[in-house]
């Protein structure tokens, strides 16, 4: 018989939340009289232990059942969110999401693959909504005289920043800006040539020659 799992997202920073989570599925439990295998908790708190649902992964085993309070429990975003139920499902793991009252089955199952169907146009809905509102708002600015982009002249920062001081010295004893590339690993001196003409840097070498 397969193995039925919970999963709890757990936030130290929002109490609420997690404590709705074990009530739905106590709730949700104790209606179907399911016999739980296995209680997993997950602490994640911030954008940065995100991560940390690689444990549900880990912990999940094949023809197994993982019931949820809520799709969010999976990610933040819908991309990451439909990444872990179809690897799940792949898995020939069940999901059942109390909340969103979904029962799916595994990915060869025709109402299952219509429901990622859903999110998948979701996503790509939600991606073209963001690139309008980006859009829409650079025309507005536009439109209201404001100049877009970066102010003229500035100066962006450069990989080769670190190896100015060297650059420069290289320069001063009369080498080639393709055999300063070459001498410090570059594999195109065009990058290099590009960084000392945007910086004027040859010519900063002459002024400080002639004084």
């Amino acid at each position: 018989m397969s193995k039925i799992f919970t999963y709890i997202r757990k936030n130290q920073n929002n109490e609420k939340y997690t404590q709705t989570q074990e009530e739905s599925i106590e709730k949700y439990i104790n209606k179907h009289n399911f016999k739980i295998d296995k209680k997993i908790e997950i602490d994640i708190s911030t954008p940065s232990e995100e991560k940390n649902i690689l444990q549900l992964l880990e912990n999940c085993e094949k023809n197994s059942t993982l019931v949820v309070s809520n799709l969010n429990v999976f990610g933040r975003s819908i991309e990451t969110i439909l990444e872990i139920v179809k690897f799940l499902l792949s898995n020939k793991i069940r999901i059942i999401v109390v909340e969103q009252n979904l029962d799916l089955l595994d990915d060869k199952d025709m109402l299952t693959q219509m429901i990622l169907g859903v999110i998948t146009m979701t996503l790509t809905l939600e991606k073209e909504l963001m690139s309008l509102r980006t859009k829409e708002a650079l025309t507005a600015k536009k439109l209201n005289g404001i100049a877009l982009g970066k102010p003229k002249g500035t100066i962006q920062k450069s990989k080769f920043d670190m190896q100015r001081d060297k650059i420069e010295e290289l320069l001063s004893v009369g080498l080639s800006v393709r055999k300063i590339s070459k001498l410090l690993g570059y594999n195109n001196h065009i990058g290099l040539n590009n960084y000392v003409k945007k910086r004027d840097i040859k010519t900063n070498l002459n002024k400080l020659k002639d004084n």
